[in-house]
């Protein structure tokens, strides 16, 4: 990364050096529209399949089943990637949009071979890449890491040594152009329907498994009637596996959660019901028992100590409390299953049907969905991502 903070630095000098009567040229104008854009001219490029760019992935942790190891400093950090030194090209078509609001700062690319997660610094990505669009991409110098096991394509991290992740956002925007060319917009591409079984020979793959990052329709999903959603009582303190005090899990039951997902307003709604009042507080080793979010920093801490007076004022307020008073949207991951293959649909709170009901038959377990999106993987398992609203991608049986 440091190395295109120098590029980036040069750019912006030869910007400066533009000539007085360049400088104060009129700026702004209307965007333009995918089809005026120019195309990326590959004439002469020898491209590399998707597949074969995550076979330069050799960090054996993760494809045999993705794991963090932990530190002496208490922090999760994730290891393996790889830099891509040769001027190695990749292509494939948009299959994700960003339009709804539940992808962020991202966008999946596939070919014949399986997708990708690339790493994009902006927002509206599907303003510039939309549905369709082929898209070209320079390999050079971006590192390929994964997240839980999720290949993604991104910029080299700084300060690695204390870094969770593998890859960061590839950025700014002279940057991405640099590695991220436009081609020809086509069609959409059509989901592929794909079986349980499909999803666990990409499972037993790991992190070269074709489906991951792909477009497409899984069928007769039935709802396992159990959802998974981390919250963060105070989100401005730390909140990392190394943060138990701060970090409250809702996992092997419904915990009254009927939306896909839950803005900062949703989350306050349901804690003022009453449904989470049996929940606790803490995560992995350290726990502070069942319905401590009605207790208070100062009675689950040790008195004194430097974590408990990070909570300043609020050590005295329940963790309810706490959580209603700086309450943000939150992802939700619903639990479905495939047959015996259990589908984790996640819904960040920030998208636009966050708060949409599921169907009360799915909801009850008595009717089956169709769903069509992303799927990648997470620590082993199958995620899903909806990337248009329920109406578009849920289909109940």
């Amino acid at each position: 990364m440091k190395k295109y903070i120098a590029i980036f630095a040069a750019l912006v000098a030869l910007v400066s050096c533009r000539s007085l009567k360049e400088e104060w040229q009129p700026v702004g104008g209307t965007p333009k529209a995918p089809a005026e854009w120019d195309t990326y001219d590959v004439s002469g490029i020898t491209f590399t399949t998707i597949h074969d760019l995550k076979k330069m992935y050799t960090n054996q942790e993760w494809i045999n089943l993705t794991r963090a190891i932990e530190n002496a400093d208490g922090k999760d950090h994730y290891i393996g990637g790889v830099i891509v030194f040769d001027d190695i090209w990749i292509k494939g078509q948009v299959v994700s949009s960003d339009r709804s609001g539940n992808l962020y700062k991202e966008v999946y690319i596939q070919d014949e071979t399986g997708g990708i997660d690339l790493k994009l610094g902006r927002g509206s990505i599907y303003s510039e890449f939309p549905l369709g669009m082929w898209v070209y991409v320079n390999c050079k110098d971006l590192k390929l890491g994964a997240y839980n096991g999720m290949p993604q394509l991104g910029a080299e991290p700084d300060n690695t040594d204390v870094n969770e992740y593998e890859t960061s956002y590839i950025d700014p925007q002279a940057i991405i152009d640099m590695h991220v060319k436009r081609g020809p917009k086509g069609a959409p591409v059509a989901p592929a329907v794909i079986t349980e079984q499909d999803i666990k020979d990409a499972v037993s793959a790991g992190f070269t498994g074709e489906l991951w990052g792909k477009y497409v329709t899984i069928k007769g999903l039935k709802y396992s009637k159990e959802v998974f959603a981390l919250l963060y009582p105070n989100p401005s303190l730390p909140h990392k596996s190394a943060n138990p005090e701060n970090r409250i899990f809702l996992s092997e039951a419904q915990w009254g959660i009927d939306t896909w997902g839950m803005s900062a307003a949703k989350t306050v709604e349901y804690a003022r019901s009453g449904v989470w009042d049996t929940a606790e507080v803490g995560s992995g080793r350290t726990r502070y028992g069942a319905g401590s979010i009605l207790k208070t920093p100062a009675e689950v801490l040790p008195a004194g100590g430097a974590v408990l007076e990070s909570f300043g004022p609020d050590k005295d307020v329940t963790y309810k409390d706490i959580l209603i008073k700086y309450a943000t949207a939150n992802y939700v991951s619903h639990y479905f299953k495939a047959g015996s293959t259990d589908i984790q649909i996640r819904t960040s709170g920030y998208a636009k049907f966050s708060d949409e009901k599921l169907d009360p038959d799915v909801y009850a377990g008595t009717s089956t969905i169709d769903v069509t999106g992303i799927l990648s993987i997470y620590s082993g398992a199958a995620q899903f991502t909806l990337v248009d609203e329920p109406a578009i991608s849920v289909k109940v049986n």
